[in-house]
């Protein structure tokens, strides 16, 4: 190892073919699973952050991607235990697994958070979707349900048996929402040409790499096909 390796050579490059490794614990996933490499994984995990971060509406779940680095994280870790600790090293390379740590926990943090906002709204909307359309992983329905399963219980209990039936059938009402109009600043990743970006259906070109402040819902289909990204 040369004194001059960055933490992601050491880390992100011991284990080049993270897939392929998950392909033998997974035997059932062989056809789906696409080579890819340590790096990659935590880039993909980086811009989900971000866009969940700043998106209003709860987006595709990355459940994969955040398997794949847990299991590389805990590589990561048995590398450490090699290393002198003090060893310079050693810190620089602790650092950046505090990093990665942190990009998955504020990003599950924050779907939580979307998910305790909107429980009844994203739970609507997912029941609608096709099976490989659906932002919620599997883990994450199970608790919405039983989240709105005991809201509703709750709510029953010291409100709404009281409430005349007129009140108790309002339930679609008392749907928390997101604003999905809201501004949001966006980088695009290509060349995206007659992008609407105002009521009156003015249409702009959007250029690779360009950045641009637009009501989320009129680009939320660029942000699922990774056309553009939020920053």
């Amino acid at each position: 190892m040369s004194d001059t390796e960055t933490p992601a050579e050491l880390n992100l490059s011991t284990e080049p073919d993270l897939a392929h490794a998950v392909e033998e614990e997974e035997e059932e996933d062989d056809d789906d699973m696409e080579q890819i490499t340590a790096q990659k994984v935590l880039e993909i995990l980086e811009t989900a952050w971000i866009n969940e971060t700043n998106a209003p509406e709860l987006l595709q779940h990355q459940s994969d991607m955040l398997e794949l680095m847990i299991s590389q994280v805990s590589h990561m870790e048995e590398q450490m235990r090699d290393l002198d600790k003090n060893d310079f090293r050693a810190v620089v390379h602790s650092m950046e697994l505090e990093r990665i740590r942190y990009i998955m926990a504020s990003y599950l943090r924050c779907r939580l958070q979307k998910i305790e906002t909107f429980t009844q709204y994203i739970i609507n909307q997912d029941a609608a979707r096709e099976p490989d359309d659906k932002r919620l992983s599997p883990e994450e329905a199970k608790f919405a349900q039983e989240l709105s399963q005991n809201v509703d219980e709750y709510f029953h209990k010291v409100a709404t048996q009281y409430m005349p039936n007129q009140q108790r059938g309002e339930a679609e009402q008392r749907i928390i929402t997101p604003n999905l109009m809201s501004h949001v600043f966006l980088k695009a990743n290509v060349a995206v040409p007659a992008v609407i970006v105002g009521v009156d259906d003015e249409e702009v070109d959007l250029a690779p790499g360009s950045q641009h402040i637009i009501p989320y819902q009129l680009v939320a289909d660029l942000i699922q096909t990774n056309k553009a990204q939020l920053i």
